[in-house]
């Protein structure tokens, strides 16, 4: 089973305009989709609400429906000091801002995308570090898969909205609806390459 984590129903919607989703009421206070193959959550913004939403669907799909084998993937905008507007990044390590709490993350060959550290903080950031990139939900995941041994079969895809010369309070909504159309077919590929589970 591939569950999928979105911030955002914009960032969802590459995946449920494409795959056959319904609708699953039966985790709480989240807009949770589900196919055969896929469950995609939707959490709201910051690594609080990450972390439940993360929990609640290991609560209610890995332990109440016996599904043992299962493969992770957050994907959401993000900023970065390296990368041109519009590119997908995967993480090979991911930061807590808050904490400092580290989590170094499986190489992924079946992507040729740049690799970065992502750097979760609690509001966007205004900085750009090279080599970085920034988004508010990664750690919060992360954190919760790692008290259940699951943060080998997680992978988090960032698509990259603002940087230097284009801060996050400059970038409007409509930019970052176009950067989602236009990655559109590169998510899929990405979900049809995923092993179903670890």
């Amino acid at each position: 089973m591939i569950f999928i984590i979105t911030a955002y129903r914009a960032e969802a919607e590459p995946f449920l305009k494409t795959f056959d989703f319904d609708v699953d009421k039966s985790v709480g206070d989240f807009q949770v989709f589900r196919s055969e193959a896929m469950v995609l959550g939707i959490s709201g913004e910051g690594k609080k609400y990450s972390a439940k939403l993360t929990e609640s669907l290991i609560s209610g799909y890995v332990h109440a429906a016996g599904i043992e084998s299962s493969f992770w993937l957050n994907f959401g905008i993000a900023g970065s000091g390296s990368h041109r507007l519009g590119t997908l990044i995967y993480a090979d390590q991911v930061i807590d801002a808050e904490s400092n709490n580290l989590w170094d993350l499986s190489a992924r060959d079946f992507l040729d995308f740049p690799v970065m550290t992502v750097k979760t903080v609690t509001r966007p950031s205004r900085e750009y570090q090279e080599k970085v990139a920034y988004d508010m939900e990664a750690s919060g995941i992360l954190q919760a898969l790692s008290k259940h041994s699951l943060t080998q079969q997680a992978l988090v895809l960032k698509l990259i909205t603002d940087g230097p010369d284009y801060p996050f309070h400059r970038v409007a909504k409509s930019d970052v609806l176009e950067f989602l159309t236009a990655a559109e077919q590169k998510l899929h590929s990405i979900i049809n390459a995923l092993p179903s589970g670890g």
